[in-house]
């Protein structure tokens, strides 16, 4: 049991928390306000604060919003956090993302039909996010020999920072997965 409460939309008197719930309900794409939102109404400005690190990092930006959920579905994965990995693979689903890819991008990486580059963003990311000190300039240089820009590299980075932290805030409040 999530160790807050999850604050429905009919349930939320504070202008601020609407808001942001009405901006996640008209930007996210997935016809719900996940409990991860939910969880933080709590706490409007950390709700707001969150949902603008989330909508710029990861609704915004040169990288598709399809490669960095499947950053965050190797970080969850790596992290065995079990929320945040439900919750990737049905944003990808929700964004189109095929069956075949979905299931061996968690079962068999190396199996996964996606593009060489894909693969090293992918690659890159969950060493971002699970391994940080081992990034070297090598890896940086292999991402850049496959057409990526600083600004995306960046970006890339800042995703995994953020999926980073979900599963910690995830795990760290036991939070229920969302009927999807």
């Amino acid at each position: 049991m999530t160790h807050f409460p999850i604050v429905e939309y009919d349930q939320v008197t504070d202008t601020k928390v609407k808001e942001v719930y009405d901006q996640i309900l008209s930007e996210l794409g997935f016809g719900i306000i996940p409990n991860i939102f939910k969880s933080m109404a709590i706490n409007p400005d950390i709700l707001e604060a969150n949902w603008k690190k989330f909508r710029s990092t990861i609704l915004q930006g040169d990288v598709p919003r399809t490669l960095k959920e499947m950053v965050g579905v190797a970080i969850s994965q790596a992290n065995n956090s079990v929320y945040a990995l439900k919750v990737h693979l049905h944003g990808l689903s929700a964004l189109g993302m095929s069956e075949e890819v979905l299931s061996t991008l968690v079962s068999n990486f190396d199996a996964c039909p996606l593009p060489e580059r894909e693969k090293a963003v992918i690659k890159f990311g969950l060493l971002a996010g699970t391994n940080p000190l081992a990034l070297n300039e090598s890896h940086y240089q292999k991402l850049r020999s496959l057409g990526l820009d600083d600004s995306e590299i960046f970006e890339v980075v800042a995703a995994a920072d953020l999926f980073s932290s979900v599963n910690r805030y995830t795990d760290a409040i036991a939070l229920e997965i969302d009927a999807l």
